[in-house]
C-alpha cells in the first residue's frame, strides 16, 4: 500500500486542455447580413408561400374545419389492392377517402406505397380483414381463395395469429374493419380475440355491419377498443343511380351525426363521387379521414341511425 506513486497523468490531460483552450484560435464572426441578402430570402420566402397556395388551389384536398361544416361524413373505399387502375382514378379525388386493403392481395403492398407517397394528400389506410361469411363457399372463389379468413372454427390464438399476420401485411393501417364476416362477426368469442391484438396495437375499428347481430362494437367495449359502425353501403345495388342515392342518404345522416359510408372500387363508384362530392361540398357536407370521425364520436358526437343499413356476406 504504502509503495503506490501518484497518478500524474489526470491532471497532466487537464492542464494541457486547458493551455490548448486559452491558446486555440477564437471562431471567425458570423459574415454581416448584407441588406439585399434579406431582401432575397424575403422574395424566396414569398415564393415559397405562393407556390403553396398555388398547389392548394389547382390540386389541393377540397374540405372544409369540422366546425364549419354542416355535415361530416367519411368514405371508406374496401377491397383494395386487388387492382390498380379504379384505386388510382379513387385517390385522384381531391377528397380524404379512407382506404382498406386486402392482406392477400396482389397490390397490398404497392396501394400502401402510393397512399402515402404524398403528404400533402394524406389518405388514411385500414386492414380489410377477411372474416368467415354465412356463406362459406364465398371464401373459396375468385380472389377470395387467396385470402387467409378469420373462422368460427378458429380457437382464440389462432385468430389473434391470423389478425397479427393480416396486420403486418399492412403496416399502415391505424384500424381495422371487416371484410364479409357476416358468420365470424356474431361470434362474441371470435371478435374478443381481435380485439385482443387491437388493444395491444392501439388500433381502431370499424364494424362494417354485415350482419344484424355484429358483436364488433360490444366485443370492442368490453377490450377498450376505439370503435364506431357504418351508416351507409353506397354500392349495395352497385349502379350508379343507386350509389348516387345512397351518398344522398349518407350526406342527410352526416348532418344529423358524423356518417360512415362503405363503397368498393367501380367506375360507377369513381362517377358518382367525382360529380356528386363537389356538390356535396357546396352545401356544406364535407369527407374527413374515418379517424376523425371516430375522435368526434367519441367527443360525445353521437352517430345517426340509418333506416337503411343493408347487411352482406
Amino acid at each position: 500500500m504504502g509503495d503506490e506513486k501518484p497518478s500524474w497523468g489526470l491532471p497532466l490531460w487537464i492542464a494541457a486542455a486547458v493551455v490548448l483552450f486559452w491558446i486555440a484560435p477564437r471562431p471567425p464572426q458570423a459574415p454581416r447580413q448584407l441588406p439585399e441578402d434579406a431582401q432575397a430570402m424575403q422574395r424566396a420566402a414569398a415564393f415559397v408561400v405562393r407556390d403553396t397556395r398555388q398547389w392548394q388551389q389547382d390540386h389541393g384536398d377540397q374540405s372544409l374545419p369540422w366546425a364549419e361544416a354542416d355535415g361530416h361524413l367519411a368514405i371508406v373505399i374496401d377491397d383494395v389492392g386487388r387492382e390498380l387502375h379504379l384505386f388510382e382514378k379513387l385517390v385522384s379525388l381531391r377528397y380524404r377517402l379512407t382506404f382498406s386493403v386486402l392482406p392477400g392481395s396482389v397490390y397490398a403492398a404497392g396501394t400502401q406505397l402510393r397512399l402515402g407517397a404524398d403528404r400533402r394528400r394524406y389518405r388514411e389506410v385500414m386492414l380489410h380483414l377477411p372474416m368467415e361469411p354465412a356463406d362459406t363457399q364465398a371464401m373459396h372463389e375468385g380472389d377470395e381463395a387467396k385470402e387467409t379468413f378469420l373462422l368460427t372454427t378458429d380457437d382464440p390464438e389462432t385468430i389473434r395469429r391470423k389478425t397479427r399476420a393480416a396486420l403486418d401485411n399492412v403496416p399502415a393501417a391505424v384500424g381495422i374493419n371487416n371484410h364479409m364476416g357476416s358468420r365470424l362477426t356474431a361470434d362474441r368469442g371470435a371478435m374478443d380475440a381481435v380485439m385482443a391484438v387491437l388493444h395491444k396495437r392501439e388500433l381502431f375499428f370499424l364494424d362494417s355491419r354485415t350482419h344484424h347481430d355484429t358483436q364488433g362494437i360490444a366485443a370492442a367495449a368490453a377490450a377498450d377498443v376505439p370503435a364506431l359502425s357504418r351508416q351507409v353501403f353506397l354500392d349495395h345495388d352497385a349502379s350508379a343511380e343507386a350509389i348516387a342515392a345512397q351518398l344522398d342518404e349518407a350526406a342527410r345522416l352526416s348532418k344529423i351525426g358524423p356518417t360512415v359510408a362503405i363503397g368498393h372500387p367501380s367506375a360507377e363508384m369513381y362517377e358518382v363521387l367525382a360529380a356528386k362530392l363537389p356538390e356535396l361540398l357546396e352545401a356544406g357536407v364535407s369527407v374527413y379521414p374515418l379517424s376523425h370521425v371516430l375522435e368526434h364520436q367519441l367527443r360525445g358526437e353521437p352517430a345517426p341511425e340509418s333506416a337503411s343499413q343493408q347487411t352482406a356476406p
